[in-house]
């Protein structure tokens, strides 16, 4: 699914199914994601939709991330579509802390429309708030607030069925016994905690004989996520697989067991070139991979939608599907128009 096609079928289908391939397994090794906080801009002479000239700004979660990278592109490519002026900035970790100035600087120069990935679902309400009390209109994508009143729209994957996908291909791989472990990037995050959500109902209701023997969570460098795998081998010998929520997670998994003579399954989220090259090579077992252009996409449209009065076909919240891959089907044309390739 893309571009205005993929747009309006995701409008006219709230909830979709995930899609799950079959697993043909193995196991992971790692990348870095780039640190301090970016910004770009970009503008277009394109039709505009409206007769006031718009503005879009995106934060991200994190930058130097290839989910948020491809949903800027997103959000880049139907900004310019719209004539609408586009620009980006975003801090390197994944944090309120860190999240919540950028947001005040953005406001204060006063964009029409702010598409967000809150790092927090509480702790960014009062932020966000003070920009649409300004007039900012506001889309959350990928994560959420808990508190949407006032927001556009909220938008992302189906992240409770991603973490079941990712369970079920644990639980078939150990054949429904043994011990696997859980990462993530986040407590808080909205995406971060359904998919481990997902993950932990699919393990209990189909596959009793499967324990979670630790859940930890990490900071965004991929070397955080191999320092905790490694502490997990440790502690648990006896481990079979792992899932990790996010990007870095299957990354540092990869890295902790390449040198391990044990085969461990290692389930990811995402599909970052560095993942994608993990998962073609074995050191991956399965990629659960969402539709981040498309999220940015339908983002800018509502938006758009609500600024110049056309509100009717705006969906208060959309789920997208995610789509998983597996080892033997990493190089399929069918599957590789999912991977990562945009940057912000």
């Amino acid at each position: 699914m893309s571009g205005r096609a993929a747009v309006a079928a995701a409008r006219s289908s709230v909830v979709i199914v995930v899609s799950v391939i079959a697993l043909a397994a193995c196991g992971g090794s790692s990348s870095s994601s780039s640190g301090g906080s970016s910004s770009a801009s970009s503008s277009s002479s394109g039709s505009s939709s409206s007769p006031k000239h718009l503005s879009v700004t995106f934060i991200p979660g994190a930058t130097g991330v290839a989910f948020y990278n491809s949903l800027g592109t997103g959000v880049q490519a139907e900004a310019q579509k719209l004539g609408m002026t586009y620009s980006t900035q975003g801090a390197a970790d994944f944090s309120p802390a860190a999240q919540t100035p950028v947001v005040d600087a953005v406001c204060s120069r006063h964009p029409s429309l702010l598409l967000i990935a809150p790092t927090d679902p509480v702790a960014l309400r009062p932020a966000i708030q003070r920009c649409m009390n300004d007039g900012i209109a506001v889309v959350t994508v990928d994560t959420s607030l808990s508190d949407t009143q006032g927001i556009v729209s909220a938008i992302s994957s189906n992240n409770i069925q991603g973490g079941e996908a990712a369970g079920k291909i644990m639980g078939q791989a150990l054949h429904g016994k043994g011990e696997v472990a859980l990462m993530s990037l986040s407590a808080t995050a909205s995406t971060q905690v359904q998919r481990l959500q997902g993950a932990k109902q699919e393990l209990k209701s189909s596959y009793p004989g499967i324990s979670v023997v630790a859940t930890e969570y990490t900071q965004q460098a991929p070397t955080s996520s191999e320092t905790t795998a490694r502490a997990i081998l440790s502690a648990h010998p006896g481990i079979g697989a792992f899932f990790g929520a996010a990007e870095p997670n299957a990354e540092g998994v990869a890295q902790a067991t390449a040198s391990s003579s044990k085969h461990v399954i290692n389930v990811g989220y995402d599909a970052s070139p560095t993942e994608v090259g993990l998962l073609k090579s074995g050191k991956i077992s399965a990629l659960v991979i969402q539709q981040p252009a498309l999220e940015g996409q339908l983002g800018v449209q509502y938006g758009d939608d609500y600024l110049t009065g056309h509100r009717s076909s705006i969906k208060a919240s959309v789920l997208l599907p995610n789509v998983v891959v597996t080892t033997q089907q990493a190089g399929s044309a069918s599957v590789s128009k999912y991977y990562y390739t945009g940057t912000s």
